[in-house]
């Protein structure tokens, strides 16, 4: 019983070292790729068109970025706060209502965030928030009747977030899986007949990361 007692004691400040034997802690830089879908439903408020949903769609597209960030570490705990910018065109236009041009663009996506993960030795698992900026558009455009569309407008800011996992698979560098929703709310347009139309969008991006740490 001694002897096994000595041996898990042993085993756990061992398990214990491991833990705290990464430095999470100064400057990084990284790069990022992966996979986004964007998601737009356009809702007519004022039944001009029928009322509900007018028109949705999902795009999948290769999203590519880059990133610089710093971290704090006390003991097991990691905080940070990072930028970053992706591209990814996620745009499509559609034809609906049988003369409608229906245009969501987006292809890139700038956030700032602030992380906090508890460090496992080689492993950091984290949760992440912040805000973003993107060229996000939107445009109804109805053939006939300019009048009775929604030209041009678009909710370009979103809320930001998610969760990953880095592993630092040498001395200076890290690997992870990173999962984040940039949720661009709702925006609401009136067009010059006095009609509303609510356009909702939201994208999920899942990434690889690459980090280099600068210190």
């Amino acid at each position: 019983m001694k002897k096994f007692v000595l041996v898990a004691a042993g085993a756990m400040a061992a398990l214990t070292g491991a833990a705290q034997a990464q430095d999470w802690s100064g400057l990084y830089v990284g790069g990022s790729i992966g996979t986004a879908n964007r998601e737009t439903e356009w809702n007519d408020l004022d039944n001009d068109w029928g009322g509900g949903i007018q028109a949705s769609d999902s795009v999948d597209a290769t999203a590519i970025g880059a990133h610089l960030g710093y971290n704090w570490q006390w003991g097991n705990w990691v905080v940070g706060a990072q930028g970053g910018f992706s591209f990814a065109d996620a745009s499509e236009t559609e034809f609906v209502n049988g003369d409608v041009d229906v245009d969501n663009s987006l292809s890139f996506v700038a956030d700032l965030r602030a992380n906090a993960g508890y460090a496992w030795g080689s492993f950091l698992p984290y949760v992440t928030v912040g805000v973003a900026y993107s060229d996000l558009e939107h445009s109804w455009l109805e053939i006939d009747d300019t009048e009775d569309s929604w030209q041009d407008f678009g909710n370009e800011t979103a809320l930001v977030y998610g969760a990953g996992v880095q592993y630092a698979f040498a001395p200076k560098w890290s690997a992870g899986l990173e999962y984040v929703i940039y949720d661009f709310d709702s925006e609401t347009e009136t067009n010059p007949l006095d009609y509303r139309m609510d356009v909702e969008t939201q994208m999920d991006v899942v990434r690889l990361t690459l980090n280099y740490d600068l210190n």
